[in-house]
């Protein structure tokens, strides 16, 4: 009889801290909805937190379970990341009391980090490794993706998404946003064809030619080593055709300081006052990274105590966020008008795939134990996060 009504005080456990929260609920709370007596709790479990750490368990170990009977017969790797998706947002829609607990009350404990439901979440992401991994040995998947951006980047989002929802206790059935979600996590990491490089016979402006063939031959030899006419000849110009645009060797070595210096030049520019979408993207992206970085004390603080606090939603002091998020939400506008970014995303999901990663990658970095430098991964997130929402074409 032990196990049947240790599993009756957990699921009264599940909604009561799922109603009332974790720190506003007691013991006596949780004996009255499991119908026996207060005694009888400390017969199954020590303490009410203990009880709290149970709650995912076995729910975990079924989610990962029943993942392992849909990969059943898939030997795609896309595949199996589409299924991976679609099985983690179905779970979390059918055990919602049980992602608000995760969220709200588990995630953000100090103790997290040292519980079992801590081990069952990375080892969920595991799965996502191996899928990753599994998608590079066959080409699907490009092999540059780091494994440990790309868990918090799909983790990150989807959690995200059921934050901001819980929080606010609006309506979510996440499985509507599957094909979406789904497509943009592909996106971000699929191998695409490597275009070819400039076929220097298809330049039609000889002066452009002349620079192009010179550049080429100045990657496999040094400056002394090469002749006019070799430059020429890998032109397929006369070596005459040189001198009516250079006036000698070191004139088209110089012109090439020119050419590449008019665009780091742009680039700099741009830095200082980005002007392209996906620039301005990569500067939140940056903005935010350097922030936490900056002041991890504070960063903690936001992500533990501040982000899974659903009162916070509902406080003036939202205010500030609101209005940062409307900022982001300009850049996306502008980036759908554009047509750089895709235009069959909700805002709420784009919201969730810049959000989302950023909060799972501060929070985990903000741990007093890491010495990880956070701005060194902005590359390899910002490249996930631009491929999941450019537009296609």
């Amino acid at each position: 009889m032990t196990k049947p009504k240790k599993d009756k005080i957990i699921k009264s456990a599940i909604a009561v801290f799922a109603e009332k929260g974790f720190r506003e609920s007691t013991l006596s709370d949780l004996a009255k909805k499991a119908g026996i007596s207060e005694a009888t709790l400390y017969n199954h479990f020590r303490n009410k937190e203990e009880i709290l750490f149970s709650i995912p368990v076995g729910y975990m170990n079924d989610f990962m379970a029943k993942l392992e009977e849909q990969f059943t017969g898939i030997k795609n790797s896309e595949e199996k990341l589409r299924k991976f998706v679609w099985q983690l947002l179905w779970w979390s829609q059918k055990h919602q009391s049980i992602i608000k607990i995760l969220l709200l009350e588990i995630q953000p404990h100090l103790h997290y980090g040292e519980s079992e439901v801590h081990q069952l979440v990375r080892q969920i992401g595991n799965v996502l490794t191996d899928i990753l991994n599994e998608g590079k040995s066959s080409g699907t998947f490009r092999a540059e993706v780091n494994p440990r951006i790309f868990r918090k980047f799909l983790i990150g989002t989807i959690d995200y998404l059921f934050l901001t929802r819980i929080a606010l206790d609006r309506p979510f059935q996440p499985l509507d946003d599957y094909d979406s979600l789904a497509d943009a996590f592909v996106a971000a990491i699929k191998s695409v064809p490597i275009p070819e490089t400039v076929n220097i016979d298809q330049i039609e402006k000889k002066r452009e030619r002349i620079l192009l063939a010179a550049e080429d031959l100045l990657t496999k030899k040094s400056y002394v080593q090469i002749s006019i006419s070799e430059i020429a000849k890998n032109a397929g110009v006369a070596e005459g055709t040189i001198y009516e645009y250079f006036k000698n060797k070191e004139d088209v070595l110089f012109s090439l300081y020119e050419n590449h210096m008019k665009d780091y030049c742009e680039t700099f520019a741009a830095a200082l006052h980005p002007e392209k979408t996906e620039t301005k993207l990569k500067h939140v992206l940056w903005h935010f990274l350097s922030w936490a970085e900056s002041q991890p004390r504070w960063a903690m603080i936001y992500l533990r105590d501040i982000i899974p606090n659903p009162r916070f939603y509902r406080s003036e002091k939202h205010k500030v966020m609101r209005n940062h998020v409307r900022e982001l939400m300009q850049i996306f506008e502008e980036g759908r008008e554009t047509g750089v970014f895709r235009i069959d995303l909700d805002p709420y999901l784009l919201r969730g795939l810049v959000f989302g990663p950023l909060h799972a990658m501060g929070y985990n970095w903000s741990s007093p134990s890491n010495d990880h430098k956070l701005d060194n991964d902005l590359d390899d997130l910002y490249d996930l996060i631009f491929r999941a929402i450019k537009n296609p074409e």
